[in-house]
């Protein structure tokens, strides 16, 4: 991490990969650190869902994931307590019983993000197939 002035700071990881975080105050030229581990949880639930899919022979074609959360309004420090993933899927004729095995699997299963956030959070899922 490299404090780049004012709440900013640029995060890197040994491959060169820079994010930019900054607070919910001021300018706002980053993802909020909060706001960083609901996407976290997105991108690592839609990885394996591709992944899973892929082997099962399904021809995704889009993946949306809305990612909301819920944490205290007051006290400190304020953790994620609720967390609700929709996953808007589009493909040609995907099937719900590999979709929702698929979804099950990683959030039960494979995503280490999940699994690092469900102690403190309860986490919920749902999904839309769209044409």
């Amino acid at each position: 991490m490299n404090w780049s002035g004012d709440n900013v700071f640029l995060g890197s990881d040994t491959s060169g990969h820079t994010v930019v975080y900054d607070s919910t105050e001021g300018v706002m030229r980053g993802i909020g650190p909060m706001r960083a581990l609901l996407t976290a949880l997105g991108a690592c639930t839609g990885m394996d869902i591709v992944a899973i899919l892929h082997k099962r022979k399904q021809r995704l074609v889009s993946l949306k994931i809305l990612v909301s959360g819920g944490r205290p309004e007051y006290g400190l420090p304020k953790p994620w307590t609720s967390i609700h993933i929709k996953y808007v899927l589009s493909g040609e004729k995907l099937q719900k019983r590999y979709v929702e095995e698929a979804i099950k699997d990683s959030t039960e299963k494979y995503c280490s993000v999940g699994a690092s956030l469900s102690p403190t959070a309860k986490i919920t899922h749902s999904y839309e197939i769209v044409a």
